[in-house]
C-alpha cells in the first residue's frame, strides 16, 4: 500500500480526530465534513464506483434509523418521567441509597449499566443510565462520560452475546468456511463452544482491567469534573469501586464458564446489583462524608430538590422494568422475538447494487422505549400540556443527533464497502489492518486491542469490529506463534473499549443529557482511559500467553 493510499485508509480517523476533537466542531458539522471527505478520498484514491459510493451512502442512511430511533426513545422515556414527577421519585430512590455521587455513578452507570447492555446493547446502556445522573445532580457531560467508561468490560457478553457469537463468527467465515475450524473441532465442533473458549479469555482478563472501571469512573468524575479536580477524592472510596468491580466480574466469569457468553452481563449484572446495593446502604467501604462537591459545569449542574414525591419506587421504575423485561424476553424467548422481527422492513439491490439494509419496526429497541412511555402517560395520569411537552421537547433535541449520524454511519459504510473499487485494493480497513499487521507482528499483542478500537470508534458496534477484524486477528495469531483464542479475546477487548470513544455512542450520550455539541469535550475524556484499557489488556496477554 502506497502512502497515498494508507491516508486515504486513514481518512475517517484522521478527519474526524481533526474536526470534532482538536477543532472541537459540534458532531453535526464536524461528521458531515468527514463525511464529504471521505467519500473523495473512496473514489480518487481508492477508485471506489461513484454508484455504489452513492448507494453506501443510502445504505448509511437507513442503517441510521435504528440508532436514532433508540437514541430517540432514551430521550422521550426520560422527559415521560421528568413531566410526569416519575423523575422526583427515582432521585429520591437512589439518594436514599447513598447521597454520595461516586458511588451513584457505579450503581447506575456499571451495574444497571451492565444490565442494560447485556439485554439490548448498541449504546443503549448510556443512552438510559446518563440521563439518570444528571437527574441526580450530576452535571451532564460528567454524566456521559463515565457513562460511556461504564459500557466497556460487559460489550464482551453485551446483547445476549452477540458480539462473540455473531461477530467473531461472521469475521472468521470467508467463503462458508470458518478459518478457525481446527480450533472449533477441538472444542466440541461448534462455534458456540470455541466463543464461549475466547470469552474466558477475555472475561479472565477483564478480572483486571474490568475490575478497575469502576475505581476509573470515579477517579474521572472527581479528578475531571470536581472542585477540587483531585483524583484523591476518587482514589477515598477504593475498597468499594473494587468491590463493585469484583461484584460484577467475578459472577460473569462464573456464568461465562458454566453456560457460555449469553449472560454473563445480565446475570453478572442482577448479582452485583443484589451485592452492592444493600453494602452501599450501611456505608461500608465507604467514608462518612458523601461527596457531591462539583465544579460548576456551564451552569448545568442540577441540584436535588424538594419537590414533593408523588409516585412510589415501583410506579416510578415501572417503565424502566418494563423496558428491561421486554429486551430480555425479546432476545431470549424464541417465538416472542420471531414475532417481533416478522415485522421488519427491507431494502434489497440498493441502487441497482448488492447492498441491501433492513429496519426491525418493533424489534428494535426504540419501539419498546414508546410503548414504555404510552404506558407512562396512563400510570402516572399526565395531561395533555405534560404529554405535549414531553414529545415535542424530545423532537426538538434529536435535530442535531438526526444531522450527525446521518452524516457519520454513511461515511463508515462507504469506508467497509470501499472493497468494491477499480483499483483492485482490498477494503479501507481491510489495507489498513494488513499494513499494521505486517510491520507489528512482533507486538501484536498491544496491537490486536489498538485494531479492535479502531473497529468499534468507526462502526459505532464491538459487534461490527469483531466482523471486520476477526478473521485479520486469527491470520496474525497463527503467522506470528500466538494463541488464537487469546488474540482474538483481545480484539473483543480492544471492541469494547472503543464503544467509550465511538462517535455513535458519543453522540447519543450527548443528545440524552442535552449537551449536543460537546462530543468533542467528551471523547477527549473516554479516549485516554480506552487506550490504557487496551494497553493494559495488551499487557497482560504479553505476560499470560495464553492456551
Amino acid at each position: 500500500m502506497t502512502f497515498i493510499q494508507l491516508l486515504a485508509s486513514l481518512t475517517p480517523v484522521i478527519s474526524v480526530m481533526l474536526f470534532l476533537v482538536l477543532l472541537k466542531m459540534p458532531a453535526s458539522r464536524a461528521m458531515p465534513i468527514s463525511a464529504v471527505i471521505t467519500g473523495l478520498a473512496a473514489v480518487f484514491v481508492w477508485q471506489m464506483d461513484t454508484s455504489f459510493l452513492a448507494a453506501s451512502v443510502v445504505e448509511g442512511l437507513l442503517a441510521a434509523i435504528t440508532p436514532l430511533t433508540i437514541i430517540f426513545g432514551a430521550v422521550f422515556l426520560l422527559n415521560t418521567l421528568k413531566f410526569s414527577g416519575a423523575m422526583d421519585t427515582i432521585r429520591a430512590g437512589f439518594t436514599n441509597i447513598s447521597s454520595d455521587a461516586r458511588v451513584q455513578v457505579i450503581i447506575i452507570s456499571w451495574l444497571f449499566g451492565a444490565f442494560i447492555e447485556g439485554s439490548a446493547g448498541f449504546g443503549t446502556p448510556a443512552a438510559i443510565g446518563a440521563p439518570l445522573l444528571v437527574l441526580l445532580g450530576i452535571p451532564p457531560v460528567a454524566a456521559a462520560v463515565v457513562a460511556l467508561i461504564a459500557d466497556s468490560a460487559c460489550v464482551s457478553f453485551g446483547a445476549i452475546g452477540l458480539p462473540v457469537l455473531f461477530g467473531m463468527e461472521q469475521g472468521l467465515t470467508t467463503g462458508g468456511v470458518n478459518m478457525a475450524a481446527a480450533q472449533i473441532a477441538e472444542h466440541g465442533g461448534n462455534f458456540a463452544e470455541y466463543a464461549q473458549f475466547i470469552a474466558m479469555h477475555m472475561i479472565t482478563i477483564d478480572m483486571v482491567t474490568g475490575t478497575l472501571i469502576p475505581l476509573v469512573m470515579v477517579c474521572v468524575l472527581t479528578g475531571f469534573f470536581g472542585r477540587n479536580k483531585s483524583f484523591a477524592e476518587g482514589f477515598a472510596i477504593a475498597p468499594f469501586a473494587i468491590f463493585a468491580g469484583l461484584a460484577f466480574t467475578v459472577p460473569a466469569f462464573m456464568i461465562n464458564y458454566i453456560a457460555g457468553p449469553e449472560f454473563p452481563s445480565v446475570i453478572g449484572a442482577l448479582i452485583g446489583m443484589a451485592v452492592v446495593i444493600p453494602v452501599a446502604k450501611k456505608g461500608i467501604m465507604l467514608p462518612s462524608e458523601p461527596w457531591n462537591d462539583f465544579a460548576e459545569n456551564d451552569g448545568q449542574t442540577k441540584k436535588a430538590d424538594t419537590t414533593e414525591v408523588r409516585f412510589s419506587q415501583v410506579a416510578a421504575w415501572t417503565p424502566y422494568i418494563v423496558m428491561a423485561a421486554l429486551l430480555v424476553l425479546s432476545r431470549v424467548v424464541a417465538p416472542f422475538k420471531s414475532f417481533l422481527t416478522s415485522f421488519s422492513i427491507k431494502w434489497t439491490g440498493l441502487l441497482g447494487t448488492e447492498l441491501k439494509a433492513g429496519f426491525h419496526t418493533l424489534y428494535a429497541p426504540g419501539a419498546f422505549f414508546v410503548i414504555v412511555c404510552i404506558l407512562g402517560f396512563f400510570l402516572f395520569k399526565m395531561n395533555g400540556k405534560a404529554i405535549k411537552d414531553s414529545v415535542t421537547v424530545s423532537l426538538k433535541s434529536m435535530i442535531p443527533t438526526v444531522i450527525s449520524l446521518g452524516a457519520s454511519v454513511p461515511m463508515v459504510k462507504i469506508f467497509l464497502n470501499s472493497g468494491t473499487n477499480e483499483a483492485g485494493l482490498a477494503s479501507m480497513p481491510v489495507a489498513l489492518a494488513d499494513t499494521l499487521a505486517g510491520s507489528m507482528g512482533a507486538i501484536w499483542t498491544w496491537i490486536a486491542p489498538v485494531v479492535g478500537i479502531f473497529g468499534a470508534f468507526l462502526s459505532g458496534s464491538a459487534t461490527f469490529s469483531n466482523m471486520m477484524f476477526s478473521g485479520l486477528q486469527f491470520s496474525v495469531a497463527e503467522t506470528s506463534g500466538q494463541a488464537p483464542a487469546l488474540i482474538l479475546a483481545l480484539q473483543g477487548i480492544g471492541a469494547n473499549a472503543g464503544n467509550m470513544m465511538c462517535v455513535m455512542n458519543v453522540v447519543a450520550a450527548a443528545t440524552v443529557v442535552g449537551m449536543a455539541g460537546r462530543e468533542s469535550e467528551i471523547i477527549r475524556k473516554t479516549m485516554p482511559v480506552a487506550l490504557s484499557y487496551a494497553m493494559v489488556a495488551g499487557t497482560i496477554a504479553f505476560v499470560w500467553g495464553g492456551y
